[in-house]
């Protein structure tokens, strides 16, 4: 069964080299009691540990079952300790903070065998052994007595065939001794059980076979084996401890020291804290801007101008463009192309982009998506709505406020509007006032509608200039003063008169335009309107009305004579210039719109996910065009509100990055407390690494023990930190939101939370990683000399 063959050991001490074991030559019965006396120094205790695989001979040939073990690597020597080998102690090396019966389990645990069984085979040891009513103690709570039993029943409960007894009475009492020596002849009727001890009386008492080592040679054996042994084939799974005893064993040594756990814990905490308030800040802002966007997607929808620019892109280059401007020579000027050179750059780098709307206008009216997503569709057609009152003073283009128009179009069903008195326009003829959220109308509004008379203005102008203290009294009106004002509208082309082939401009001849006037469109102001969002009132009207004016532009001989003649402008005759002097401005100008082609788009969002939706379909667009050849008319899009919160986010994330970069400073320092604190625990957990070896644990899995306590350190301090960074967000919120009148200013994100948590567990097993590579490698028989 078991052969000993020219076995020699040294030991390295300094300098010198020690040979404890000089040539050891003995065979083992399969089932005796064999006693190895000597005196201290005399290799008994070597001889035991090779036997039991504890120790790795120099020379000469260990024989288990007729096979030898010169080949034997880590795991074969694993597998043999846990399955063919029960150690028994003189210290007993139980693991103080597990309790009896998960010291018995240990080997079982790494034999793969099930919980249920595990605790059953365990359960029956200890009845063995005598101690069955003392399974849920922990052996600081046993006596001497009572703790070898546990270690008998340990060695005994994977049923091994070989008992190793190192001085097991060594620190026993007499009737104790006696005891524990009756169950080792017990054991020895089936087994082969080797004593080390320096009690010849006991052995003789006790032994069925008596060595006698001296000076590492056998001097006498009192009964000695000379059978031959067949080969025997064994079938043992390889020993391997699972994760999850790994961590309890692990757990269970942290609660031993929860002071000292926590206190790591908060540490290692600390960044974590940081990092997650600064995400919860981030996170909160963020959160705003786009509850910003919802709330803003009335007042600033998708719009798809003809000439589209790329606002960001621009602030680029100008930056670029500024960072390389020359500075002239004293005395000397410098040509600044930046009007031209700019321009054209912006062409070439696509940040002035033309929209062909026509062909996007099909697209969105053969599509019902964006009817199903829009709570509406303007199309837009640029043009100065051309208003007069009944007697024919101009009000729009604004004459008071350098040509400014205070008539626009609007939306008054995008539900942004609140009615104040009157009625919501209801045909082309009817116009709202527009005012803003304190209910004030601009005086250039009021001067223009005439509600305000003109020459006051000129009176008030000129007591400023002598008094700089005179102040102007705001004016109170009744809604009544303002509803039911009527005007009259005509066509920008109205100011021309076509005159032997030539338009010529009337707009001087007031004989003329008070006709042109007098047969206009009737137009009456029939609601006034707030909007919060507002900087200044305007008189809006109806997309109707534009389309009206559109429709009537349509049926002019001018209309007519320039859309039939696109390179040269009626008005002089000459051919565009292309600069100022172009097509689109002259159209834009006169309203000379031709059907399905308008100056721009706007996309009204029913909702956010209607908003994304629309975004879907632009892009389906701009892939189907491009997949048929035509880049040409890919579209380019702004959307104010998703760049103006685009950008802050950026900003906002930049700033947070900044931060997190600082405070992960604090998570190094942490990282390097947590691999000083285990190496410490490998250094406290010496002897239990090796009980763990001895009863068949491998390098691995001892590794994985003080992996394990990183884990569940890591995982402390992630679930402290982001619960702690948590808890402070309620006192953050409630200052922010008393002294700066802003809501939920830090929102904790819960996928960062998770991720910090996992953080956390990683930079901790990372930090572990060398002292668990140490504690794996320590040799087994040394760790159980320590204390």
């Amino acid at each position: 069964m078991l052969e000993l063959k020219g076995i020699t050991k040294s030991y390295k001490i300094g300098e010198t080299k020690q040979q404890v074991l000089k040539g050891i030559d003995i065979k083992f019965r399969k089932n005796e009691f064999t006693s190895i006396l000597g005196t201290s120094g005399s290799g008994k205790t070597t001889l035991l540990n090779i036997i039991g695989g504890l120790d790795i001979y120099d020379d000469g040939e260990l024989i288990i079952d007729g096979t030898s073990t010169k080949q034997y690597k880590d795991r074969d020597w694993d597998t043999y300790r846990n399955y063919r080998v029960g150690f028994i102690f003189q210290s007993y090396n139980l693991i103080m903070h597990q309790s009896v019966l998960q010291n018995v389990e240990m080997a079982l645990t790494l034999s793969g065998v099930s919980k249920a069984d595990r605790k059953d085979k365990a359960v029956e040891a200890l009845k063995k052994v005598g101690l069955e009513d003392h399974i849920n103690k922990k052996p600081n709570q046993l006596s001497g007595g009572q703790m070898q039993r546990v270690a008998i029943a340990r060695a005994l409960v994977n049923d091994p065939e070989i008992i190793l007894a190192d001085e097991p009475t060594g620190a026993l009492d007499s009737n104790t001794s006696i005891q524990i020596m009756d169950l080792l002849k017990e054991i020895a009727g089936d087994k082969l059980v080797i004593m080390v001890t320096h009690n010849p009386e006991l052995a003789k008492q006790y032994s069925s076979r008596i060595i006698e080592l001296k000076d590492g040679i056998i001097i006498n054996d009192s009964d000695p084996f000379t059978g031959e042994e067949e080969t025997v084939e064994r079938n043992t799974t390889k020993t391997s401890m699972s994760f999850m005893t790994a961590m309890s064993l692990s757990f269970n040594n942290l609660l031993t020291k929860k002071g000292r756990t926590f206190m790591t814990a908060f540490a290692g905490s600390i960044g974590i804290i940081g990092i997650s308030l600064i995400l919860a800040l981030s996170n909160g802002v963020n959160n705003m801007a786009k509850s910003l966007e919802r709330d803003s997607m009335s007042d600033y929808p998708i719009t798809i101008e003809k000439v589209s620019y790329d606002l960001f892109g621009a602030f680029s280059t100008t930056m670029e463009n500024d960072s390389k401007k020359q500075k002239a020579k004293e005395g000397t000027l410098i040509s600044n192309d930046d009007i031209v050179k700019n321009t054209v750059m912006d062409l070439e780098k696509g940040l002035l982009n033309e929209n062909n709307l026509i062909e996007f206008k099909k697209y969105i009216d053969s599509h019902d998506e964006f009817s199903k997503n829009c709570a509406s569709i303007n199309y837009s057609y640029a043009m100065d709505l051309q208003v007069f009152t009944k007697d024919y003073k101009k009000v729009n283009p604004s004459t008071i406020a350098e040509d400014s128009t205070i008539f626009t179009e609007i939306n008054s069903e995008s539900g942004k509007y609140k009615l104040l008195a009157g009625k919501l326009s209801e045909n082309p003829n009817e116009m709202v006032l527009v005012v803003d959220s304190n209910r004030s109308v601009n005086d250039s509004v009021l001067y223009s509608l005439g509600i305000k008379d003109i020459d006051t203005l000129q009176q008030d102008l000129e007591k400023i200039k002598t008094d700089k203290s005179y102040t102007v009294d705001a004016t109170t009106y009744s809604y009544d003063d303002l509803l039911n004002k009527e005007f009259k509208v005509i066509l920008n082309t109205d100011y021309y008169e076509e005159t032997e082939g030539k338009y010529v401009d009337r707009s001087e001849d007031s004989d003329y335009m008070k006709s042109k006037i007098d047969s206009g469109i009737d137009v009456k102001i029939v609601g006034i309107v707030e909007d919060e969002t507002a900087s200044a009132s305007v008189v809006g009207y109806s997309h109707d009305l534009t389309m009206q004016i559109i429709e009537e532009i349509s049926k002019t001989s001018l209309y007519q004579t320039q859309i039939n003649n696109k390179d040269v402008n009626v008005l002089t005759g000459q051919k565009f210039d292309g600069v100022l002097d172009t097509y689109d401005n002259l159209c834009q100008s006169l309203g000379l719109y031709e059907e399905g082609n308008p100056s721009s788009i706007s996309l009204y969002p029913k909702d956010y996910d209607s908003k994304n939706n629309i975004e879907k379909l632009i892009n389906d667009y701009n892939e189907e065009v491009k997949k048929n050849g035509n880049e040409d008319l890919e579209i380019k899009y702004s959307d104010m509100m998703k760049t103006v919160v685009g950008g802050a986010t950026k900003v906002i994330d930049g700033i947070s990055y900044v931060l997190i970069g600082f405070v992960a400073i604090s998570l190094i320092v942490s990282s390097i407390m947590i691999a000083i604190i285990t190496y410490i625990s490998v250094l406290e957990r010496t002897k239990e690494i090796g009980i763990l070896r001895a009863i068949g644990a491998s390098k691995k899995d001892v590794r994985r023990v003080f992996i394990a306590e990183t884990v569940i350190e890591g995982f402390i301090s992630g679930i402290l930190g982001v619960g702690l960074a948590a808890l402070l967000t309620f006192p953050i919120n409630i200052l922010v939101k008393v002294f700066a009148k802003i809501d939920k200013i830090a929102v904790m994100p819960i996928g960062a939370a998770l991720i910090l948590i996992l953080l956390s567990v990683l930079l901790n097993v990372l930090a572990g990683n060398r002292p668990s590579r140490m504690a794996a490698k320590k040799d087994p028989v040394e760790a159980l000399r320590s204390e």
